[in-house]
């Protein structure tokens, strides 16, 4: 079993010290301190070993090519005083060298060496800093000379103030004191100046060769307030670098990217540590956690790794020093003295609550952000974060967002995951690294015992309602100064009072849309019932707020409707209804939110735009899982008034079909029928024993709708289900439909014999109709021509009759006697007028034929026919200015539509001479054997001859052919021969003529030719 650190580390006690504010000394304490606790305190680092070591050769004279010039350069708080102490301490008691240093270097006989501290904090120095450098070695009458007026020392002069014995100078923090001097006037120049000649002249001075046995130790400080001094510093540096051959040993204090760091730790803060055995053993149990971590998936930090950093960290967590690596460059932070500070204030609390008894690790998250002390170290590094310590991490009542997620859940873990993201976003660097990721987070807090699952819970949480949390593109977490879109999307919410509920309405409406149509047909989500208005023909839902007297106000309402069958109500208690109007408010903001980023041009891509989306997907499901735990009440009518049923939610993928539940439920109750089909004789026999009035065989069909609409015992169903089965039953004979609204309901006579009749086809040229006649309850039918027949008639056989009349009557009889013989049924020809034009000579001819058969008027002026027609007895010519005819014909009381005759416009023919001859190019196609030799005769009796001919003789798949070029010209006579001698090849085969044009001797011969064709000729196709 791992053992706690308050069984293995003690603590030193000024830890638990109060007062004790610093751990770090000024340079001016350097005789008040006790070097016995110093040094027990004491950690020697790489940087202090190389100082303590060159600066004592050169002290005693060891080698002339020791440096005796150091520069402690490292930012602030780097540990540059604590080594100018620990110097200065064993320049002064030789007593205590071989316990510091004997283990990297031999101490020599040198005795107490004189020590010059001199911090730049000290501003007021009349007699600038080498007066007070020959102050404090009781030489001060040797710079006398430099005093008034205040003058820099040359080289000869530190060397005459410095020679004989060794000497130790330590110069700290200069950049201020040269700040201060700059503002001072000195003759023609500013104190600034004078000091760097002065400190130059010095380090020129030792490092001459002429002060072999001087130190001197400087510091620099690298930040903003202290700029100006910096640069003066660097000024005389170069200076030195210029006058002098060798230059100044830089030296890092601390290699803060060690384990040093964890080593000056453990020396300050801790006088008892366990062995390298339970060390070990504390790091197995961090593997073995760490390992569990990978197993879950929650973290890819290498348990190995973890490990082997844990052995020189013990008893700090190694994510101390990757999150101070985060800041420690931030301006004005002092680095390892800030981190002590801190540290101590971590260790006190550990062990004076005694959760040290529970703790294995010092972790970054045991950062206490609600203690003052801590707080005012965390200004010191970043102090822009206070809202989002506040609001997000602790505050003084315990109302901060991971607090109460952890009162919520048990544990730290939202406090603990909190507090390491705030460390990690502390950095004012350039492009600083900012932020962990979860692995990151689950890795730095895996420990023994520790359940990881819970605090993924509680992070999920946090990342829900932290109002200063921000994801960047990478997937990390980091506190920003400003809110996220947790934080506005509570303030829109909370500024929602009206819009949440027109937001839960369009998402109820969604829910319970009636896609089916099948059960209810209108949604009315929340109304004001007066605003309610129920049909007839359609079920509405009514979702109603679940107020404490909703339920009586509904019940009333519904009383005193008419339809009472067509409502249902939907609605749920009052404590989830509030949780319902909550949640639909953030659902209205989140997307509020989404429609200003897409107007500001926020791609799709950037971080905040992808939390968006995650946070409207989260609301989605809180909103669905509020309504499944509210609207569960269902009331539908029945006889006895309304009464509920319980439905059961079931959402998919944040979906819910609100109008199947609804069918579910009623179908439960036998309250929805979904069997309305017309082969349900169920269906039909509970319409007629509920809906149909007792006793009556005839009934008003809208009765019928109204008492289905009005009785609330009577089932729901497909709003056309009615309608549907009454008209399946009406074509069925089962019912009737009896005109006037009104059905009929069987068992009805046999009805009475009937003819249907079809027309099969038509000749449009000759009027010839071919009828299908199908007797009705009867197997015998007589036809009439003259006027309805009896059985005395003629007697169709078969099931056809061809024929041109006009009108013929059918009766159709029952020889067996079973149906009463019908009336005659009357079937009547179609009487319709056909025209065509025909040239003869230069006039065009208009023929008009009745079909099939009648008397034709016409008129040439557009007046009705009827009225004003001429008889037609034969073709007629046109008039010139005639542009319609109108003709109309008669036969037996029948009359034909008028037809409209649109005459050509133009040249009635073209300009023919009768006595030149004339080539006519129109193609001119036979398709038959009688239409050819028709033509043949034609062309014969005009004298014409054929050119361009392809005649053919054809029987089904075998055929002979002549065809000639367009100047061959054959006589009617010739073709004929032709076609009889092809005729032979294929007796009784099909002839087809094709020709392209016609030759005449004359003119006079072609009109003639065109007038007996019955057409007529266009300008363009005669050639003379």
């Amino acid at each position: 079993m791992t053992t706690t650190l308050d069984a293995l580390c003690v603590p030193r006690d000024w830890v638990f010290d109060p007062s004790v504010h610093d751990t770090v000394h000024d340079i001016d304490e350097l005789d008040q301190l006790d070097p016995e606790r110093f040094f027990a305190e004491n950690y020697v680092t790489e940087g202090m070993r190389q100082l303590l070591s060159e600066a004592f050769k050169r002290l005693e004279g060891q080698t002339e090519n020791a440096s005796g010039i150091f520069l402690l350069s490292q930012s602030m708080g780097g540990g540059k005083t604590h080594n100018l102490l620990a110097l200065g301490l064993l320049a002064k008691y030789p007593k205590w060298r071989e316990p510091v240093m004997g283990s990297f270097y031999k101490p020599g006989p040198l005795g107490s060496v004189r020590v010059v501290a001199f911090s730049g904090r000290k501003t007021n120095t009349p007699y600038g800093i080498w007066g007070e450098i020959a102050e404090q070695l009781n030489r001060r009458e040797v710079f006398r000379d430099f005093y008034s007026p205040l003058r820099a020392p040359g080289v000869e002069n530190w060397v005459e103030l410095l020679r004989g014995d060794p000497v130790l100078i330590l110069l700290d923090e200069l950049p201020p004191y040269f700040q201060a001097a700059r503002a001072i006037q000195v003759g023609q120049t500013t104190l600034d100046q004078l000091t760097t000649v002065a400190l130059a002249n010095l380090l020129v001075a030792v490092a001459s060769g002429k002060l072999p046995r001087v130190c001197v130790v400087l510091t620099d400080l690298r930040a903003q307030a202290y700029e100006a001094g910096s640069t003066a510093i660097s000024e005389a540096l170069r200076n030195l670098e210029l006058e002098a051959n060798r230059t100044a040993t830089r030296i890092d204090p601390v290699r803060l990217n060690t384990a040093e760091l964890y080593a000056i730790l453990r020396q300050r803060l801790f006088k008892h540590l366990p062995g390298e055995a339970e060390i070990a053993k504390v790091a197995d149990a961090y593997a073995q956690a760490l390992e569990q971590a990978r197993v879950l998936d929650l973290s890819a930090l290498s348990p190995q790794a973890v490990r082997s950093e844990l052995l020189s960290s013990y008893p700090f967590h190694p994510a101390i020093r990757d999150l101070f690596a985060r800041f420690r460059e931030n301006p004005g932070f002092q680095q390892t003295r800030a981190l002590i500070r801190m540290m101590r204030i971590v260790v006190a609390q550990l062990w004076s609550t005694g959760a040290a008894r529970h703790k294995f690790l010092v972790g970054a998250h045991d950062v206490d952000l609600s203690r003052s002390d801590m707080i005012s170290e965390i200004r010191q590094i970043n102090g822009a974060l206070e809202n989002a310590i506040a609001h997000d991490i602790v505050d003084e009542r315990g109302g901060a967002v991971a607090q109460q997620i952890d009162a919520e859940l048990g544990g730290s873990g939202a406090r603990d995951a909190a507090t390491l993201i705030f460390l990690s976003s502390l950095s004012l660097a350039v492009n600083p690294v900012l932020g962990l990721d979860r692995s990151e987070i689950f890795g730095y807090l895996a420990e023994p015992g520790r359940e990881l699952t819970q605090v993924r819970e509680a992070l999920d949480h946090l990342q829900q309602y932290a109002w200063y949390l921000h994801t960047t593109t990478a997937g990390k977490l980091l506190f920003k100064n400003v809110e996220n879109l947790n934080a506005k999307l509570e303030s829109y919410a909370s500024g929602l009072r009206d819009e949440r509920e027109l937001e839960l309405r369009e998402r109820l409406r969604g829910m319970f849309t009636p896609n089916l149509q099948t059960c209810y047909q209108v949604v009315e989500p929340l109304p004001a019932l007066d605003q309610v208005q129920l049909s007839p023909d359609r079920v509405t839902l009514i979702i109603f707020r679940p107020l404490s007297t909703a339920l009586a106000e509904v019940q009333r309402w519904w009383e005193n409707q008419q339809y009472k069958n067509r409502v249902l109500f939907l609605t749920g208690t009052s404590a989830g209804y509030e949780r319902v109007i909550e949640r639909a408010a953030y659902l209205r903001a989140i997307r509020q939110i989404m429609e200003e980023f897409k107007q500001q041009n926020v791609p799709e891509t950037d971080p905040q735009f992808i939390e968006a989306r995650k946070i409207a997907e989260r609301e989605e499901s809180a909103f669905y899982l509020a309504c499944r735990e509210t609207f569960q009440n269902l009331y539908y009518p029945y006889r006895t008034g309304l009464v509920p049923v319980d439905l059961d939610p079931r959402y998919v993928a944040n979906h819910y079909n609100g109008e199947r539940q609804i069918i579910e439920a009623l179908k439960a109750v036998e309250k929805f029928r979904e069997d309305t089909d017309p082969n349900s004789v169920g269906f039909r026999q509970l319409l007629e024993s509920r809906l149909w009035p007792e006793g009556q065989k005839e009934v008003l069909w809208s009765e019928i709708k109204r008492r289905a609409a009005a009785d609330p015992g009577w089932v729901l169903h497909h709003p056309r289900a009615l309608d549907h089965l009454k008209d399946a039953l009406v074509q069925r004979d089962i019912w009737r439909d009896i005109g006037g609204g009104y059905i009929q309901r069987g068992p009805f006579p046999k009805p009475k014999t009937a003819v249907q009749i079809q027309r099969v086809s038509r000749d449009d040229n000759s009027g010839e109709v071919t009828l299908r006649v199908k007797p009705l309850h009867g197997d015998t039918v007589y036809y009439s021509f003259n006027g309805p027949p009896t059985t005395q008639a003629t007697k169709l056989e078969g099931s056809q009759l061809t024929t041109c009349a006009l009108r013929v009557w059918f009766l159709a009889v029952d020889s067996k006697g079973e149906h009463e013989t019908g009336e005659p049924t009357c079937w009547t020809n179609d009487l319709e007028v056909k025209y065509r034009f025909y040239q003869q000579g230069e006039q065009r001819m208009c023929e008009l034929r009745a079909i099939p058969e009648g008397e034709i008027r016409y008129t040439l002026d557009g007046s009705s026919p009827d009225r004003y027609g001429i008889h037609y007895d034969g073709p007629f010519p046109v008039p010139a200015d005639t542009w319609v005819i109108l003709a109309q014909a008669t036969a037996d009381e029948l009359s034909s539509q008028v037809l409209q005759i649109n005459v050509p416009i133009g040249p009635n023919t073209p300009s023919v001479d009768r006595h030149k001859a004339a080539r006519w190019e129109r193609r001119q196609r036979l398709d038959d054997t009688g239409a050819t030799y028709r033509f043949l005769e034609l062309v014969e009796r005009h004298g014409a001859r054929l050119c361009g001919v392809m005649a053919i003789v054809a029987r089904e798949q075998r055929w002979v052919q002549l065809t000639a070029d367009s100047q061959t010209e054959f006589t009617a006579a010739q073709l004929r021969d032709a076609l009889e001698m092809l005729r032979q090849y294929l007796p009784n085969g099909l002839i087809t003529l094709d020709v392209e044009a016609i030759w005449t001797e004359t003119g006079q011969q072609l009109l003639d030719l065109v007038a007996d064709l019955r057409t007529e000729l266009k300008p363009e196709e005669v050639k003379q």
